[in-house]
């Protein structure tokens, strides 16, 4: 598959596929031991609402490393990433250019970064990419010709636009690429989004599903993504990092379409082929939605998991009590830190996360979210990172 529809898709699992109906999830809750055995002779349980464990951890699980990790997860934060001061003003001419293939989810990003760059006090020009080779083309000759200062790119692969790539860097502009896997290949910065994000990500959700088992678990499945290039990332680190917490562990990988009408469905009916299963990790939580009401109807015991990229839906589902816990992003702060990357990159500075510490980069984005969290979140903005972050991003660019 190519990968120029890469956000497009990554972010499609994200915000959820709008004509999915919000209903209720399984969920744990009490604590107690459940069907099958796990470990060493050592019940099943799972995490009650109160973060206690009933039994476990069994032999061989490092439960203590897992809980510790989540634990840092759902902590709120406190600081945006970074504390320096820019070292010069910034220069109202400075140019930023926004490379937009024209999609639902890109015109959702220019949104951030425009706001964002808006508060920085410099210009901001969206640029119509489209998706095919000759307009990005076409669109990307026309980026050279304004020397941008800052370019910013969520939505096209630098594969189709590698020689105008290397026509900016010698203008000496800053390319700021989020949300790709292949930054590596053209040299350019991993960024938010990108490869050591999903490595992170990925090893959240093993930790988490360790966690919220109490240790117990051994029986796992992973509900993929097949139209999303990161899944094939995610499809490797999520085992090897249940793997290192569980070597005992076994774990499943299942495909569900992005655009399946109904992936609750498809999760029940590979929980009744599989009764053995007894956690699942999610790379779209949305795929939970539905799922509580479908599986008390097919007498389902082990429709527990956690899902990544939690909708407002999720959430509700969880703090009723019916999901067991998601992890939940905070797009407006991704493109607040996308636009602070391409400042402080400009200005020759070191940006906080490109020093490879992805995991304080993920808690800056991220949260996992439990029963005990869930209230915090139900407002109508959904899920915010820190509150009033802009004020403390303004501080930093001397505004």
């Amino acid at each position: 598959m190519t990968r120029r529809i890469t956000s497009t898709l990554r972010a499609a699992a994200v915000l959820g596929a709008f004509s999915l109906l919000a209903a209720g999830c399984s969920a744990g809750g009490d604590g107690g031991g459940s069907t099958g055995a796990a470990g060493d002779s050592v019940p099943l349980t799972y995490m009650a609402n109160d973060g206690s464990c009933a039994s476990g951890p069994a032999d061989g699980i490092d439960f203590a490393t897992a809980d510790a990790l989540v634990k840092t997860f759902e902590e709120p934060a406190t600081e945006i990433l970074a504390t320096e001061k820019l070292k010069e003003p910034i220069d109202p001419n400075t140019k930023a250019v926004y490379l937009n293939n024209g999609t639902p989810i890109a015109a959702l990003f220019q949104a951030g970064l425009q706001t964002a760059s808006e508060a920085a006090g410099i210009q901001f020009v969206n640029v119509d990419t489209g998706t095919d080779a000759q307009s990005i083309n076409s669109a990307l000759n026309s980026v050279v010709e304004m020397n941008p200062d800052i370019v910013f790119d969520q939505s096209v692969d630098a594969r189709f636009f590698q020689d105008q790539l290397a026509q900016l860097e010698q203008q000496g502009a800053a390319i700021v690429y989020g949300g790709q896997l292949n930054a590596d290949e053209f040299g350019l910065r991993d960024s938010l989004g990108g490869a050591g994000s999903i490595e992170v990500n990925s090893k959240v959700l093993a930790n988490a599903a360790v966690s919220l088992t109490c240790g117990t678990a051994t029986e796992f499945v992973m509900y993929s993504i097949p139209e999303i290039p990161a899944s094939e990332i995610q499809n490797e680190a999520v085992p090897a990092a249940l793997k290192e917490l569980c070597p005992q562990c076994n774990i499943r990988t299942v495909d569900i379409s992005i655009a399946d009408p109904s992936p609750a469905d498809k999760i029940v009916s590979d929980l009744q082929a599989h009764p053995e299963t007894q956690f699942f990790i999610s790379l779209a939580d949305q795929y939970q939605i539905g799922l509580a009401d479908k599986a008390q109807l097919a007498g389902l015991t082990n429709a527990y998991g956690v899902g990544q990229s939690s909708l407002p839906q999720n959430i509700q589902q969880i703090a009723d009590g019916t999901e067991v816990a998601g992890y939940v992003v905070d797009f407006n702060m991704f493109m607040w830190l996308q636009v602070d990357e391409g400042l402080r990159a400009m200005q020759g500075m070191e940006v906080p996360y490109l020093d490879g510490d992805w995991e304080s980069a993920a808690r800056a984005v991220s949260h996992i979210v439990t029963v005990r969290n869930a209230d915090q979140y139900l407002t109508p903005a959904g899920y915010v990172a820190l509150p009033g972050f802009e004020d403390q991003f303004t501080t930093l660019w001397g505004k």
